[in-house]
């Protein structure tokens, strides 16, 4: 018969290292979710005045950024997410929708 191994005292587990390494990777998405919020709100300051400058431009407006403007109106007011659930999917969808309103928006320039 094997002897069964003799269980390990509780001060020569790595409790503390794991904890230590916990505490730091709480740390690091802190880090990750404030740089990634940051970058979108960006983009989306971008758009703000981009969008705000034509509307406050003198010249008259082609008939395609009329066209583009109700377009993103649309895109935005569709946009159905769950923000007290924080779900990935939500960030997702918040993240295309970014990029399908600057993709409009670069082709004014």
């Amino acid at each position: 018969m094997k002897d069964e191994p003799k269980p390990k005292p509780a001060s020569a587990l790595p409790f503390k290292t794991v904890a230590e390494e916990l505490t730091f990777l709480r740390k690091t998405l802190r880090d990750l979710v404030g740089t990634y919020a940051a970058q979108l709100e960006a983009e989306i300051a971008h758009l703000h005045a981009t969008v705000i400058a034509d509307g406050e431009s003198k010249k008259k407006l082609p008939g395609n950024r009329v066209s583009d403007l109700r377009d993103m109106l649309m895109m935005l007011r569709s946009l159905e997410v769950k923000p007290a659930k924080g779900r990935r999917r939500d960030l997702k969808k918040v993240e295309n929708l970014i990029e399908e309103l600057r993709t409009i928006a670069d082709r004014w320039s």
